[in-house]
C-alpha cells in the first residue's frame, strides 16, 4: 500500500529504472505521501475542485461541506438554488448528480484491478480517466497508476529527461511504461520535483 515509508523503501529500486530519480532526491529530499478520503466525499471534493485554484476549490469545498447538503436533494434538483449559490456551476452540479445516482461499491473497488476501478469511474458524467486515477493513487493507495495526461508530470518528466519539448500524454504512458511496477511513486516524485521547481523560480523574481 502505498505510503511515505513505501516511497523511502522503493528508492533503490526506482533508482533502477531511472537512474536520475536519485537526483530529484539529493535536490529535495524525498516527497511525503498524504492519503485522501475514499467514497463519494473525495469524488464530490475532486469535482468541486475541478478547473479552479487550489484557494478557491478549498473555500466552495468549506462552504458545501458546512452545508451539509443530502445526496437525495441533490440527485432530485431540491439543492440546485443553494449550489449555485455555494459558487457550482450548472455543469458541476449536473455532475455531483450523476455522481449522487451512481449507487457505487466502494468496498467492492477495494479488490477490484485498476484498470476495472478506472472504467467504472469514468462510466459516470464528470469524471475523466485523470480523477479516476487521481482517486486511485490517494485514496485507494495504489502503487502502479501514472496520470499521463497530468500538466504538472509533463512539466517534470521534461526537465527531468531533459526533453526538448513537454511530452503529452501518449508519449508519457510510453516513458512510464519502464517505471513498472512503481508509476505511481515515480508520479509522486515527479510532482515534488515540480512544486521544488516552481517554488525555485518563484525566488528567483
Amino acid at each position: 500500500m502505498l505510503s511515505t515509508k513505501f516511497i523511502i523503501d522503493a528508492a533503490p529500486r526506482i533508482y533502477k529504472l531511472e537512474k536520475r530519480f536519485e537526483l530529484i532526491e539529493k535536490d529535495f529530499g524525498f516527497p511525503s505521501f498524504d492519503p485522501r478520503e475514499k467514497g463519494y466525499i473525495a469524488l464530490k471534493k475532486t469535482i468541486i475542485g475541478q478547473q479552479l485554484s487550489i484557494a478557491s476549490a478549498a473555500a466552495i469545498w468549506r462552504r458545501f461541506i458546512d452545508a451539509d447538503i443530502r445526496d437525495e436533494k441533490i440527485l432530485n434538483g431540491q439543492a440546485d438554488m443553494q449550489l449555485r449559490n455555494l459558487g457550482l456551476s450548472r455543469q458541476k452540479i449536473s455532475y455531483l448528480k450523476s455522481l449522487a445516482g451512481s449507487r457505487l461499491d466502494f468496498d467492492k473497488m477495494e479488490v477490484m484491478e485498476n484498470e476495472e476501478v478506472i472504467d467504472v469511474l469514468t462510466a459516470i458524467k464528470g469524471i475523466g480517466l485523470w480523477t479516476a486515477e487521481i482517486y486511485c493513487i490517494f485514496s485507494l493507495r495504489r502503487l502502479d497508476i501514472f496520470p499521463a495526461g497530468d500538466l504538472a508530470l509533463q512539466e517534470a518528466t521534461k526537465y527531468l529527461l531533459d526533453l526538448k519539448s513537454r511530452p503529452l500524454e501518449k508519449e508519457m504512458r510510453k516513458l512510464a511504461k519502464s517505471w513498472v511496477p512503481y508509476r505511481s511513486v515515480c508520479a509522486i516524485i515527479l510532482w515534488h520535483f515540480y512544486r521544488n521547481l516552481k517554488s525555485r523560480e518563484s525566488t528567483l523574481w
